[in-house]
């Protein structure tokens, strides 16, 4: 396997972005899963239950909406300034950037 090394500062900064948003999902989902092992293997008494599994939900929800998230904020947004937004008298513009190079 061979490594692309990046050319230009975006292009790096993109890389590392890639890196962080796939290592956000992969941790959010490990997490998730987890949360679904202890819930179903986690020999829990009658009395329990309910408490147990309205604090895992409320969790297991906090996971999937952070992991949503961060990568879309991470990918969309990052740090090399894709999109360009302006409100004025106009009206609202959204516009994609390219790189400066």
């Amino acid at each position: 396997m061979q490594i692309i090394s990046p050319k230009t500062f975006a292009e790096g900064q993109r890389l590392i972005y890639g890196w962080l948003a796939a290592a956000a999902g992969m941790f959010c989902g490990t997490c998730s899963v987890l949360l679904v092992c202890l819930l179903m293997w986690g020999d829990w008494s009658a009395a329990e239950e309910h408490t147990i599994v309205v604090i895992f939900g409320g969790a297991l929800g906090g996971f999937i909406i952070a992991m949503t998230s961060v990568i879309i904020g991470l990918l969309v947004g990052g740090p090399v300034g894709r999109f360009k937004g302006s409100a004025g008298r106009d009206g609202v513009t959204l516009e994609a950037a390219e790189d400066a190079e």
